[in-house]
């Protein structure tokens, strides 16, 4: 079983840097009023109170940052005496907004800030294009920011989701193994003290006797330790059925409809692990990337070569030669068994692995 108690949930913090970009719309209102020195000062200073202010609050969603979110609306009004466009920091605040959980709040926040700004905007005679396009803009991007926020929740549900379910699946198969190991090693351990016992009792007046009941008891312990060489390895190794259910239950998780097609055929173990991790990280790349509805998963035998074939009817991959560790690791899997790997990326992601027949029944089959 695959560990994802630490997989992380998507979220948008890798653009926190990267929205800081729109802080620029301040500046343009530079080109149309020269700014002074105090225009300057002003500005450095509030950029100095802003930056703390959105890295606290970034996609945050508790109460404790409903501050945060009240002081980047001040800072626009503080600033409108100085040369710039103060309103971004109010559709700021409105972006802020819009990932408070739950989303009544974000509306009422995203309403009170949009009616405390036109009520400013009247007070202080701003234009009315200033007026309408501060408060339009933070609208549109603090409705935008909810419907974000609503999605990686989705999305957070699903890992959640997901986690529990292999967590529950782990606590079965750690029943399973000590169930497995009881009677392995239950009726072998209580035969060897029954024998060390006679042998103990035999060493002086049947030295023969004792000497077979020792034998006796060797042969057991390593009968007893190649079952349980074969339960361990059984209990490692990966499997198509195996990833096969578990890419089924994350699918369905997903809202994704899974077919399998054609039954999966007799495997050499060193095969079953490399299509099982194929299919693994396939799934694994639809649930997290693909935004798709439907999934296919066949089996096919081409001439003298098996054929495994996953494909998704999802965004594809932009650039399918530059795919993550999980896929390149896919390909250096199968390239060692002599099979090949094709990645398309046509109305959807289309992986197809090939082994040759021989390899995939045959290596490992004797070990």
């Amino acid at each position: 079983m695959t560990d994802v108690d630490n997989t992380q949930a998507p979220s948008r913090s890798k653009w926190k840097a990267f929205n800081l970009i729109y802080l620029t719309y301040y500046f343009l209102g530079w080109f149309l009023q020269t700014p002074g020195v105090v225009d300057i000062v002003a500005i450095v200073v509030g950029l100095a109170l802003f930056l703390p202010l959105y890295s606290a609050a970034y996609e945050k969603t508790g109460t404790r940052y409903l501050p945060h979110i009240a002081a980047m609306e001040l800072l626009s009004w503080v600033l409108t005496p100085f040369a710039g466009i103060q309103g971004v920091f109010h559709v700021y605040a409105c972006v802020q907004s819009g990932f408070q959980r739950p989303a009544k709040r974000a509306i009422a926040l995203i309403a009170g800030l949009s009616v405390a700004h036109l009520a400013f905007c009247l007070v202080t005679a701003q234009t009315i294009y200033t007026m309408t396009f501060t408060i339009v803009i933070g609208l549109l991007t603090g409705i935008a920011c909810i419907g974000g926020a609503s999605g990686i929740e989705r999305e957070q549900t699903l890992l959640r989701s997901q986690v529990r379910e292999r967590q529950q699946a782990r606590i079965a198969e750690r029943e399973r193994i000590a169930h497995d190991l009881h009677d392995l090693l239950g009726h072998t351990l209580t035969m060897v003290a029954l024998k060390s016992e006679v042998a103990d009792k035999m060493i002086e007046r049947d030295p023969q006797r004792a000497r077979e009941e020792i034998r006796d008891v060797a042969k057991a312990a390593r009968s007893a330790l190649t079952d349980i060489r074969a339960a361990v390895y059984d209990m490692t190794i990966t499997t198509v059925d195996a990833e096969l259910a578990l890419a089924k239950q994350a699918l369905d998780a997903a809202g994704v409809a899974l077919e399998i097609r054609n039954a999966v055929p007799p495997l050499s173990p060193p095969a079953g692990k490399a299509l099982g991790l194929t299919i693994r990280e396939a799934a694994t790349n639809i649930v997290r990337h693909a935004d798709a509805s439907r999934a296919v998963i066949a089996f096919d035998q081409v001439d003298d070569r098996l054929q495994l074939t996953v494909s998704d009817n999802g965004e594809g991959a932009k650039d399918t030669n530059t795919q993550g560790s999980g896929l390149a690791g896919v390909k250096k899997r199968i390239a060692a068994l002599g099979g090949e790997t094709t990645i398309s990326s046509d109305g959807g992601m289309h992986i197809s692995i090939t082994l040759p027949l021989d390899v995939a029944a045959s290596i490992g089959a004797n070990q």
